[in-house]
């Protein structure tokens, strides 16, 4: 057969591949190589009035205030189980999350309705229609996913 010291090439080839392909995830992961992102929302896009067709408003203003009105929530019925509940609060706080990857921006909402943990939820859209989708119950249920539309 023959040794590899008289194949000099084999184990360049071996040590190239492995680097090539960590070099090209890292440059894919970056945004460096492949296509360019969709331009995405950015948080002065967010400032607005968004409704979710079902009565649900939330309106994000420029400084860092947020008022719900209807936004569907499961709180405790102090049975073990949970209902369905408007929240309505017209001083909770916002942030906005820019991520990296760009493809997962979110939105953080501090509210007095029920619960100390933020809500999270997603950014969609484009700068000239952005969305913000959250999860009413089980997330991943298509039942549960709603969406908020700025109008």
């Amino acid at each position: 057969m023959g040794s590899w010291r008289n194949k000099p090439w084999l184990l360049w080839a071996a040590l190239m591949v492995p680097a090539a392909a960590t070099i090209a995830g890292i440059g894919t992961y970056t945004g460096v190589l492949g296509p360019e992102d969709a331009p995405r929302p950015s948080r002065a896009d967010l400032v607005g009035r968004y409704e979710d067709g079902e009565g649900g408003v939330v309106v994000l203003r420029d400084d860092w205030v947020a008022e719900l009105s209807g936004i569907e929530q499961y709180v405790d019925d102090g049975f073990g189980g949970e209902v369905p509940q408007p929240c309505e609060d017209a001083g909770a706080g916002w942030t906005f999350a820019e991520s990296r990857p760009r493809w997962h921006h979110q939105v953080a909402v501090l509210t007095e309705c029920g619960s100390a943990i933020p809500w999270l939820w997603d950014v969609d859209g484009s700068p000239s229609r952005p969305e913000l989708i959250y999860w009413l119950g089980t997330p991943g249920h298509p039942d549960a996913r709603r969406v908020l539309t700025r109008r």
